[in-house]
């Protein structure tokens, strides 16, 4: 992607996010301070021990040790003594399958609301990436966040994605057929560019490509490759607005079919190559040298395997072969982004994404996937993804301290939007 491109992606992004979070800030809230907590303001900062962060209109307005810091009088105050508190969460590859977050334009709020607390706020999401659903559903619910109505995280979304003809992917044609909703198969460039520019006009923030689909292929299951030329059509779309283009590639083949295209974020690492084989240095050179974010989803492969009746040590192998693509890409310099393909798996506790992820990664760059690089990668880098006078007050305040032990991230007391306790015991 061109360094015009990359501008283009940030500054339009940011916008989106300005719009997305006006109404959660244009609450007056009074003052919230929230006292005495172990603060990580971020990856690469060193802790904030006994500190403070002083809220006001949905902006961070102080932080420091309690020492230094000024308490307002009239603040209302969150005791934070023995928590962690840390920027807010992004999941980056969600999906708004559940039943209790379908309908949004006339499902009951609390409905709606319950729906996104069980599968996300709960788990410290303050923003999160929607990376294939029903376009107007997921604008639907989106603009009921954003009005107030509805209490939950910055939604972005794709909408529907793009697969190749006959690629429906196996496991979606029942859920498909049980909703009454059409595939999203494209056949050529300009049927794909077209339905990539109806959607994008429509307020989606990025494209959603299957560049290898999951099907049945002479009796067994294979992967289809998207045709590059439809895919090129898909993300070129996507880039002329400014906006991501995502991609799900199952194996090296559809990797091949994201870099040639430009996708800019793979939606998973891969383990339907035959032989086992991890990333090479070489493919990781060429994801690397198209800046390329990866998002591991580590868990599904464990849900999947099981759920198709893996052999056990089967399942130990492909989960050994993408912690090594995980750290290798990782080690590179390749930038990692939190996300579980949760509302798809209906796994919603993070504990064991975090203790795969740990084999991995150590917690700086696990904190790191969860807030400043979703950030500095979707636009939001400006306001979001650190704790720093003038962020949004997205934060999570956490029970243990993922420094000694990464599953911690999971271990959520409060989830905080826009200064406003979302989801918690100090709700």
């Amino acid at each position: 992607m061109t360094a015009l491109v990359r501008l283009a992606l940030t500054g339009m992004i940011a916008s989106v996010g300005l719009v997305a979070d006006a109404a959660a800030q244009d609450s007056k809230s009074p003052e919230l301070a929230i006292v005495g907590a172990r603060i990580y303001p971020a990856p690469d900062m060193a802790p904030i021990d006994d500190g403070v962060v002083v809220i006001r209109e949905g902006r961070i307005v102080s932080v420091g040790p309690r020492s230094r810091i000024s308490i307002p009088r009239n603040a209302q105050r969150i005791d934070a003594k023995g928590a962690v508190l840390t920027a807010g969460f992004w999941n980056s590859h969600i999906h708004l399958m559940p039943e209790n977050l379908l309908n949004a334009a006339t499902a009951k709020a609390e409905s709606l609301q319950g729906g996104l607390e069980s599968m996300l706020t709960r788990w410290g999401f303050t923003s999160v990436f929607d990376i294939a659903s029903a376009t107007d559903n997921a604008l639907a619910l989106r603009g009921r966040i954003n009005s107030g109505e509805v209490a939950g995280p910055m939604l972005l979304t794709v909408g529907a994605p793009f697969n190749p003809e006959g690629g429906t992917p196996i496991y979606v044609r029942e859920y498909l057929r049980a909703h009454a909703m059409p595939n999203s198969e494209v056949s050529t460039p300009q049927e794909a560019a077209a339905r990539a520019r109806q959607q994008l006009d429509q307020g989606a923030d990025g494209v959603k490509l299957f560049a290898g689909a999951i099907v049945p292929i002479d009796g067994k299951i294979g992967v289809l490759p998207m045709r590059i030329d439809i895919a090129k059509a898909v993300v070129e779309e996507a880039h002329r607005r400014g906006k991501p283009a995502f991609a799900h590639p199952s194996n090296q083949a559809g990797i091949n079919v994201a870099i040639e295209s430009g996708v800019d974020i793979l939606a998973h690492t891969t383990t339907m190559d035959g032989g086992g084989a991890v990333w090479s240095p070489e493919l990781i050179a060429r994801l690397r040298a198209h800046n390329m974010a990866l998002i591991p989803t580590m868990t599904l492969f464990e849900v999947e395997g099981k759920k198709f009746n893996e052999k056990p040590d089967d399942l130990a192998k492909a989960i050994t072969m993408i912690t090594a693509e995980v750290h290798d890409y990782a080690a590179a310099g390749g930038q990692i982004l939190f996300g579980t393909d949760v509302g798809y798996i209906d796994v919603y506790d993070t504990t064991e994404e975090y203790r795969l992820m740990s084999a991995a990664l150590d917690w700086r760059k696990i904190l790191a996937s969860l807030t400043t690089a979703p950030s500095a990668r979707f636009g939001f880098a400006a306001h979001k993804g650190r704790i720093a006078k003038g962020m949004d007050a997205d934060l999570v305040l956490l029970d243990g301290d993922p420094a000694q032990d990464s599953t911690a991230f999971a271990r959520v007391r409060d989830t905080i939007r826009a200064g406003r306790v979302i989801w918690g015991m100090d709700r």
